[in-house]
């Protein structure tokens, strides 16, 4: 007997046992009553319909006739659905590549990321102009890391020494994001023959978190790591040295940015390991003080 979709009940197999190979499992069969989609006037699933029951998104392959009907969903796929050109802040622009989101209520596709309402969905593979609802083709595909507001979020660059050159390494932080840290951790000193010097910044400057910083010795020893409240002396203009007034400027920009790490390194050499941690928070609850 099932208890979920067409899936057994526990014990109800042998274990081990293989319940479908088809597609890899990307193919799933619910139920119309388990399954959110979005709202039609005789309240069925109709073909086509982004769909997410829990944590589970896809689209429907039929449309139902009753709520006891067994619906096949695609959980992968390419698709061309309506999506709603809006985030947390209001309306925003679709852009190729952009992550999207399925309302665990209404089954509405947009770039809202609260984790109160929403769960990834996927990404877009079109374009949309703020505020409008437009079908575009979506690659559908849970990712549970790929997001959501209200939460600490950490991406990382990784420095592998390879010779003589420039390293360039770069994180996507989203608009309305605040910087809560940057930290440089030193794996493997670098060994290069001359110099191995790191800065770190976004667009606006490119050393504004940190400056100079020598991977070779010194300022960053193996095992060793600086983050803006132990800036080791290397400290970028966006950035206060612990003993001044310890301030940090440009953690929060209403637009995109994007934070760069550059390492120039010169003569030979192929030992040393850096890794940077850029870690923000974007959160979408947002309470307005009161005045009186």
């Amino acid at each position: 007997m099932p208890a979920f979709g067409v899936y057994p009940i526990a014990d109800a197999k042998t274990v081990g046992e293989e319940i479908s190979s088809t597609y890899e499992g990307r193919h799933i069969t619910l139920l119309e009553s388990e399954i959110t989609h979005p709202s039609h006037t005789d309240g069925m699933v109709n073909k086509a319909d982004p769909i997410v029951v829990g944590s589970i998104v896809g689209v429907a392959f039929t449309s139902a006739a009753a709520a006891t009907d067994y619906i096949a969903i695609d959980t992968e796929g390419i698709w061309n659905l309506d999506v709603v050109a809006a985030d947390g802040d209001g309306n925003s622009a679709v852009a190729g590549g952009d992550l999207l989101y399925i309302n665990t209520t209404t089954a509405v596709i947009s770039k809202i990321s609260s984790i109160a309402t929403q769960v990834p969905f996927g990404y877009a593979l079109g374009i949309i102009t703020g505020g409008s609802t437009e079908a575009i083709a979506v690659k559908v595909h849970f990712d549970p890391l790929a997001c959501c507001g209200d939460v600490v979020q950490a991406k990382e660059i990784t420095f592998v020494e390879e010779g003589a050159g420039v390293y360039t390494g770069s994180v996507n932080v989203p608009a309305g994001a605040t910087l809560t840290n940057v930290i440089v951790h030193a794996t493997a000193l670098w060994d290069a023959a001359t110099s191995a010097t790191l800065i770190v910044g976004d667009v606006a400057d490119p050393n504004g978190f940190y400056d100079a910083v020598n991977l070779k010795a010194t300022d960053l020893l193996a095992g060793e790591s600086i983050d803006f409240a132990h800036t080791g002396g290397v400290e970028g203009a966006d950035v206060d040295a612990p003993a001044a007034a310890v301030a940090v400027r440009r953690r929060y920009l209403a637009g995109a940015r994007v934070v760069t790490g550059e390492v120039t390194s010169v003569g030979a050499g192929t030992a040393g390991r850096t890794r940077i941690t850029v870690i923000y928070t974007k959160p979408d609850t947002s309470t307005l003080a009161t005045f009186v």
